[in-house]
């Protein structure tokens, strides 16, 4: 019974013995196990950051290169625009050089025919050249004999003459008003280059002043319009 129970205990003995080596095992198993989750843990994560990076730069990089094609293609229609401007404007040169090449086989008589149209200008010119200078020479000849009655009319008519610049000529009539023998009353005349005569700044005004100017146009006799006129002058003051 001793013998027995002797055995017994050496075996359990070694089954605590063998219990407690399988326990260390299964502790330094389990830290290993442990340690490797925790590296494969990590290594996963760090491979799931690092391919997230690559991918956000994968995404980037694409944007990146989607606006430059954006932009290729921008400068590749501002290319195409001014290529099509500049053979806009080529084509233009080339039709103007072909006019121009039109223009120089037709130069000599062009130019002849517009030689010869100067030509003409130059004598229509010249033609009215001299009839303006012959109307001025008539217009000073009849302005120089309506001065030489001065003398008589300013006697016998109470009459003055004034001249107004170069061209006009002012008849200023006294003694019409018995009331105000002093009292002026006046016309003034001018000939225009078609020798024809006109009558302004008539004071006091006659309403039949343009009649009168237009006989004076029609017989050219300057002293009987002026008597005509002294008359009308006379009247008013009645």
């Amino acid at each position: 019974m001793t013998t027995y129970t002797s055995a017994q205990a050496t075996q359990a003995e070694a089954a605590a013995t063998v219990n407690e080596e399988l326990r260390k095992q299964m502790v330094e198993v389990q830290q290993q196990l442990a340690q490797w989750t925790s590296q494969q843990k990590q290594h996963i994560d760090s491979t799931v950051l690092q391919a997230q990076r690559t991918l956000e730069n994968d995404k980037e990089n694409q944007r990146q290169a989607e606006q430059k094609l954006q932009l290729l293609k921008a400068d590749d229609e501002a290319l195409q625009n001014r290529l099509r401007a500049e053979e806009r404007k080529v084509e233009e040169l080339r039709v103007e050089l072909e006019r121009l090449h039109t223009q120089e086989k037709l130069l000599p008589p062009e130019q002849q025919r517009l030689a010869k149209s100067l030509e003409q200008q130059r004598q229509l010119l010249a033609q009215r050249e001299l009839a303006y200078q012959q109307c001025q020479l008539q217009k000073e000849t009849r302005l120089s004999e309506l001065g030489k009655g001065c003398s008589t009319y300013q006697r016998l008519l109470s009459l003055e003459f004034e001249r107004m610049g170069d061209e006009r000529l002012r008849l200023v009539f006294t003694n019409l008003d018995a009331r105000a023998p002093s009292r002026a009353f006046s016309f003034q005349v001018y000939v225009d280059a078609l020798d024809k005569y006109h009558i302004e700044n008539c004071e006091p005004a006659l309403p039949n002043l343009p009649a009168l100017t237009d006989t004076l146009n029609q017989t050219n006799d300057f002293s009987t319009f002026v008597r005509a006129v002294r008359r009308e002058f006379k009247r008013s003051t009645t």
